[in-house]
């Protein structure tokens, strides 16, 4: 019986079973176990806190001449193989010599290319031409990828892409890298970001070694570099682009630069390598439209194993903007919640994964509209100018990083009774004092700790509460300390 149908034979029908479709066991040693085709660290990180002890005992029973698996590493690589075409099960049938170690033959052999594009691309094949999704704001960008792909160094050099963060340019670079490596195999590329060869470019002009700098950019077929505007501190490296850019039209190899405005709005830009710019094609790829970013995101989500339904799909698009970059942080907060929680994707469970993200109309996670509206909003005022007559400091004080006893107890004062007193969530509770969500939750820890030790402080809490249910301002006053919302 095969690996996973053993492993599925064994997961309990409840479990979530999305991770085990492209799970793929590559190699078998004495001292550990490497496992692949896992389509995201979300998966790797389900399998090994939940499913290793699993794994280990279904190797046991399968492969008992290799056994205990239990004193062996488990390693778990994210991404499979184009190319599968050898399996690791079949390898334990074949002659002797082949059952001691499944040797490195059972993996596709890597050109020097492909050893290329894994160190650049984080060694699967995520982002390809292919599964870059056109939408009307990027087909331009799209068709003229590939058409540099097909006629490299003929069609568009050198070739700017220019676009926001998350846009998808860094998406299409990797897009080209891949495809040059693949139609052309016996051709040398090299993708790199800017900061990397500012970087680069600084150590060999101090070791005095920049014929080596130079062989390493010059020497190849296909230059790529992402993110041009961190090499605006330095006119020198700028310089040292420009010559590159010339020495490499001169061969006719392609260049392909990504950065996030257009040539001729950057700031900073030498006037040498602008016009060198400017002389190719300079293409927007613009952020993705409504529908498309809606494909992009069902397509990932089939990628990763997540069920996603077109309504959810909708409802993100639509109260959530950004790119690409944060579709992908969408997916993996969802993903968490399907893989590990085992919980069922709905809207209601996105409203509460993602309510910092989610536009005002949508969770009001801005303190002024909070699930209790504006009496949530005038009640936290009311608190906070309590807060400042009590105790005697100024607003500026309470969101400032003082830590007297004066300021401490304030703000710890004040955290908790916007905790008692609103509906206003420790994420928005922090926006209010100036913390992050954790700090808030460790703050009402502390607070828990002082009422119990500084009677003072108690009574203080006691009647600030007292005197806000006498003005209806609050819900019913706790009567005992145990009945405090922490």
């Amino acid at each position: 019986m095969e690996f996973k149908e053993c492993v599925k034979r064994s997961l309990s029908p409840q479990s979530n079973q999305a991770w085990l479709n492209s799970l793929q066991l590559l190699k078998i040693t004495p001292s550990k176990v490497i496992l692949g085709g896992i389509s995201h660290k979300v998966y790797r990180y389900e399998i090994k806190t939940n499913h290793e002890s699993l794994l280990k005992k279904v190797l046991d029973e399968l492969y008992p001449e290799k056994a205990p698996f239990a004193e062996k590493k488990f390693e778990y690589k994210i991404g499979g193989f184009s190319k599968p075409k050898k399996v690791i099960q079949p390898e334990f049938e074949l002659k002797e010599k082949s059952r001691t170690e499944i040797v490195e033959e059972t993996l596709p052999k890597k050109s020097k290319s492909a050893k290329q594009l894994e160190a650049t691309t984080g060694g699967h094949n995520a982002c390809l031409l292919d599964s870059f999704i056109p939408g009307k704001r990027n087909l331009l960008a799209s068709r003229a990828c590939r058409a540099v792909v097909d006629m490299p160094g003929v069609a568009f050099n050198p070739f700017i892409i220019y676009g926001e963060s998350g846009a998808g340019k860094t998406h299409l670079l990797e897009g080209i890298n891949h495809e040059l490596q693949q139609s052309n195999p016996g051709k040398q590329t090299v993708q790199v970001g800017a900061e990397d060869f500012l970087n680069d470019f600084i150590v060999h002009l101090r070791m005095n070694k920049m014929k080596e700098f130079r062989d390493r950019y010059r020497k190849v077929d296909a230059f790529l570099l992402d993110d041009l505007q961190a090499l605006l501190p330095s006119s020198k490296c700028q310089t040292e682009l420009l010559h590159t850019i010339n020495a490499l039209r001169k061969k006719k190899a392609q260049i392909v630069i990504a950065c996030e405005q257009a040539p001729t709005q950057i700031e900073g830009l030498i006037t040498g390598l602008r016009g060198r710019l400017e002389s190719g094609l300079t293409v927007d790829i613009g952020i993705p439209d409504d529908q498309t970013r809606i494909e992009i995101l069902e397509n990932k989500a089939v990628e990763r194993g997540i069920p996603l339904s077109n309504e959810l799909a909708h409802f993100i698009v639509q109260h959530i903007k950004g790119g690409i970059g944060r579709m992908e942080g969408v997916l993996m907060r969802l993903g968490i919640h399907a893989s590990l929680l085992n919980e069922e994707l709905t809207i209601d469970l996105a409203k509460y994964a993602l309510k910092d993200w989610l536009d005002e109309s949508t969770n009001n996670s801005n303190p002024a509209h909070s699930s209790s509206g504006i009496f949530a909003d005038e009640t936290a005022k009311k608190i906070l100018q309590r807060i400042y007559v009590m105790f005697q400091i100024t607003e500026e004080g309470l969101l400032s990083y003082r830590r007297d006893r004066k300021h401490s107890k304030a703000r710890q004062a004040a955290v908790f009774l916007l905790k008692q007193l609103t509906s206003l969530s420790l994420s928005e509770i922090g926006k209010i004092v100036g913390r992050n969500h954790s700090t808030i939750h460790a703050t009402l820890k502390k607070v828990s700790q002082r009422m119990s030790s500084d009677d003072f402080f108690l009574k203080q809490m006691q009647t600030f509460l007292l005197e806000f249910e006498e003005k209806g301002d609050s819900a019913k006053l706790p009567e005992q300390k145990r009945s405090f919302r922490f």
